[in-house]
């Protein structure tokens, strides 16, 4: 289910004009830096610092974002707005925003 929901994200963001980027640190030696983000956006204007928003999706009503929470604390001076597109309700927590899914294609970086 998870690949098939990030394939639609993809499409929604693709479709809402966002070039699409992915991230993926794959340390075998070094557990802490190994993580893989699902889709970074960027800013329209470009400016020094504050550009870039990573995006996790998540399927399930469990999951965990360990992968996102070590993403913000190595690139903190470059990110934006750190978002997870999940299957529940809109919140904002710990400088996170938890969106639904169905609220992609109003993402705005």
């Amino acid at each position: 289910m998870g690949m098939i929901l990030e394939n639609i994200v993809a499409q929604m963001l693709a479709t809402s004009g966002h070039k699409l980027y992915f991230y993926s640190n794959p340390a075998r030696t070094d557990a802490s830096s190994r993580m893989e983000i699902n889709f970074l956006i960027a800013k329209n204007k470009s400016s020094n610092r504050h550009n870039i928003s990573p995006i996790e999706v998540k399927s399930s009503k469990n999951y965990t974002l360990s992968s996102l929470r070590k993403f913000i604390e190595k690139y903190h001076e470059q990110l934006y707005i750190p978002y997870v597109l999940h299957t529940s309700d809109l919140k904002e927590e710990n400088g996170i925003v938890y969106l639904p899914l169905y609220m992609t294609p109003f993402l705005s970086c």
